[in-house]
């Protein structure tokens, strides 16, 4: 039974850790930034797509199939990963 938990833990992590793009690849220039927030603080956002107008930020992310879980943030410099 345990070990059903470690396979399931292992397998999430590789999954959650495969998609996630990091602030040096996503951030070009100043401007709002399409990201999905990370309940946990040590897991950093992950960026979509960017940079953007603010109406074409807000397109794009009612353009997604789970707008509820993605959010519009205006970046002006280029945020730290720690």
């Amino acid at each position: 039974m345990r070990s059903i938990f470690v396979v399931t833990g292992l397998a999430l992590t590789a999954a959650l850790g495969g998609c996630a793009t990091s602030v040096e690849d996503a951030w070009t220039a100043p401007g709002w930034y399409l990201e999905q927030p990370r309940a946990l603080v040590m897991a950093h956002p992950t960026y979509l797509a960017g940079p953007y107008s603010y109406e074409e930020c807000e397109t794009d992310r009612l353009k997604a199939p789970r707008p509820d879980r993605l959010m519009c943030t205006n970046r002006r410099a280029k945020p730290s990963e720690t």
